[in-house]
């Protein structure tokens, strides 16, 4: 299956972040939740996904970006406009 390319699973971004970033995540399912969170710390951070080989969604992809500071382009987004 061809993706485009701000497409990204839970584990690519784990990785890239990792890797690119240096910043440490874990993937954390909660029983109730039916969903997977990262987990910097103690802070937890919805997915929406059930699985690490799921997409993450665009709108949460880039609520990502903007909690851990990165940037949109890194990921195939658009930049942010500062008046959003």
């Amino acid at each position: 299956m061809v993706r485009h390319p701000w497409e990204i699973t839970v584990r690519e971004f784990v990785e890239k972040v990792r890797r690119d970033y240096g910043i440490q995540l874990s993937v954390t399912s909660l029983l109730l939740a039916r969903s997977l969170f990262l987990r910097k710390g103690d802070r937890l951070y919805p997915l929406l996904v059930a699985e690490e080989d799921d997409v993450i969604p665009l709108d949460v992809l880039r609520t990502l970006c903007r909690a851990f500071g990165l940037p949109p382009e890194d990921f195939h987004l658009d930049p942010e406009n500062e008046g959003d």
